[in-house]
């Protein structure tokens, strides 16, 4: 008889009142109010999210930041969202080249590294990864990693300390895309023209035309093969220059030949 009971209930189950059904309907109205009520648990929300939505799918172009996020909802409605995922490399941004000339844009003012995180954060620029803008050390550990320098102090923005045909080490480097201990491996090996400008706090200045700089690009882009294990003297030896115009310095300056 037990039995019979119990199969009964099952497969009759007892009507919802009309104050029931009336609590139930409010309840639908304000699924946001339900979803946030304390005695909401864990397992009723996840029985929510069954019965509101069909299907989401997720699109991201490349390896950017950006998620495209499509959520089908139950009843044929769809809504499209954009959220910003945390990438592991500063080259996966989609903002990574705007945000390299951004970068050296900045620093050229001679500003320090925290004045130009907070220009990027100004600009609404966000790094990778979790934090939420960029900090002085970041610029700082970056710009060195990428073999680049940091912000030119004032002097080094000032046109008139370079002479004609002058670069800083750094801009070099930069400009190359190499390391810039190689340059300074150059500078030590005399196989640039180099003076140290003692204004800019003895920073080194490279002069180089243009046969030197084309000498230049070909020392780098050189490729050494056995059994020629040197670079060949005409990659390794400077053009020369005029003896006066290389032996006068500007106002404040220490020259020095390599």
């Amino acid at each position: 008889m037990h039995e019979d009971d119990a199969r009964f209930h099952r497969e009759h189950p007892p009507e919802l009142t009309r104050q029931a059904r009336d609590a139930i309907g409010r309840l639908a109205q304000d699924v946001p109010a339900l979803w946030k009520a304390l005695e909401t648990t864990a397992q009723d929300r996840q029985e929510m999210v069954r019965l509101l939505l069909e299907r989401v799918t997720i699109a991201v172009p490349g390896e950017s930041e950006h998620v495209s996020v499509t959520i089908h909802w139950a009843g044929g409605v769809r809504s499209e969202h954009r959220v910003i995922r945390p990438v592991a490399r500063y080259d996966q941004l989609s903002t990574y080249q705007v945000l390299l000339d951004r970068i050296d844009t900045v620093r050229r003012r001679g500003l320090s590294y925290a004045q130009v995180a907070a220009h990027l954060h100004r600009d609404g620029f966000a790094p990778p990864k979790r934090p939420e803008r960029f900090s002085g050390s970041m610029i700082a550990r970056w710009l060195s990693h990428r073999g680049l320098h940091g912000p030119h102090p004032r002097t080094m923005v000032d046109t008139t300390v370079l002479q004609p045909h002058e670069y800083w080490l750094t801009d070099v480097a930069r400009t190359m895309h190499m390391p810039i201990a190689t340059v300074h491996k150059w500078h030590r090996m005399g196989w640039v023209h180099s003076r140290k400008v003692a204004v800019a706090a003895g920073r080194w200045a490279i002069w180089a035309d243009d046969n030197e700089l084309a000498r230049l690009r070909r020392l780098r882009t050189y490729k050494r093969q056995w059994p020629e294990p040197r670079y060949p003297a005409a990659l390794t030896t400077p053009t020369p220059r005029d003896d006066a115009r290389c032996t006068t310095a500007t106002a404040g300056t220490a020259v020095q030949r390599v």
